[in-house]
């Protein structure tokens, strides 16, 4: 009977051995899941840590709720010596918007209510993968940035081409591309074919990534921005179709930076861009406050 019982047993582990086997092998992401793990002393949460999704549906973008996807990492091997190119002092000054409003949302908060955003004391440094940009898009990208820029008084730096594909989930600290350092925002003119996320009627993504350590304030210290060429193309062909363009991509840098999708449809950051009029007052005034995040020379 004991031998019966072991032979049981022992058939009952293989089955689920073989089981577990399969599932990993084909994805199962029930099995996956259950093996992930998180090593190291420091917290950084990771990829989309402020994402969103614009979409369009008649000329009308429409984006899907942000998400947040925590992670950890040894600090070691996984993040760059802390400091680099930071400075005492913010680089610049948020250009205080013509008109107060409170009509903003933060896609996420430290403990003390403050903003999660990027250290305004450095530089945030970008690349562009431009291989798909469509005709007439060239400087649409830079025109958006120098605009964010003067809404959060954050330096932006331009590293120039990078042949770099956008994942759903990437690195934040990349040495053997991009040295010891942070990796720099990356704006990629791509496909759903690369990025799933922009399948269906979304025509853009962005998030960032934010790190703290212990219970500490958390910082964002690099992100992604996707914009769905073929679909801003044809907007391209429109009468209007720069000035849609170019929305699109300042509702997913406002994303990088930190702002979320509030009720209000006169704002750009409303999930629905109709009316492509560029940042209103609860817009401005967000990346006012975004720019105000404190110095990380910890990091």
């Amino acid at each position: 009977m004991a031998r019966f019982v072991r032979n049981l047993v022992l058939i009952a582990v293989i089955g689920c051995v073989a089981f577990l086997a399969a599932g990993l092998a084909y994805g199962d992401p029930r099995l996956v899941g259950l093996l992930e793990f998180r090593i190291g002393g420091g917290d950084p949460e990771g990829p989309a840590a402020g994402s969103g999704e614009t979409g369009q549906a008649e000329n009308t973008g429409k984006a899907a709720q942000p998400g947040v996807q925590p992670g950890t990492a040894d600090r070691a091997a996984d993040s760059p010596p802390p400091g680099l190119e930071e400075s005492d002092s913010p680089l610049g000054t948020p250009e205080p918007p013509a008109e107060r409003s409170d009509s903003y949302k933060f896609l996420a908060v430290n403990a003390d209510g403050t903003p999660v955003g990027y250290s305004p004391c450095r530089p945030l440094h970008y690349v562009v993968n431009a291989d798909l940009a469509p005709e007439g898009a060239a400087g649409l990208v830079h025109e958006a940035i120098k605009t964010v820029s003067r809404a959060t008084g954050i330096r932006f730096i331009n590293d120039g081409a990078t042949d770099e594909q956008p994942v759903e989930k990437r690195a934040p600290y990349q040495p053997a591309a991009y040295g010891d350092r942070w990796a720099p925002l990356l704006i990629a003119w791509t496909s759903p074919d690369v990025a799933p996320k922009l399948r269906g009627q979304i025509i853009g993504t962005g998030g960032s990534t934010h790190y703290s350590y212990g219970n500490g304030p958390k910082t964002f210290v690099t992100g992604s921005l996707e914009l769905d060429a073929p679909q801003i193309a044809a907007e391209l062909d429109r009468p209007d179709g720069a000035s849609y363009a170019t929305a699109v991509i300042l509702h997913e840098l406002s994303h990088v930076m930190g702002l979320e999708h509030v009720d209000d449809p006169v704002q750009l950051m409303y999930p629905e861009i109709g009316a492509p009029d560029g940042l209103a007052s609860g817009d401005l005034n967000g990346l006012q406050e975004l720019g105000k995040a404190q110095c990380r020379k910890d990091l």
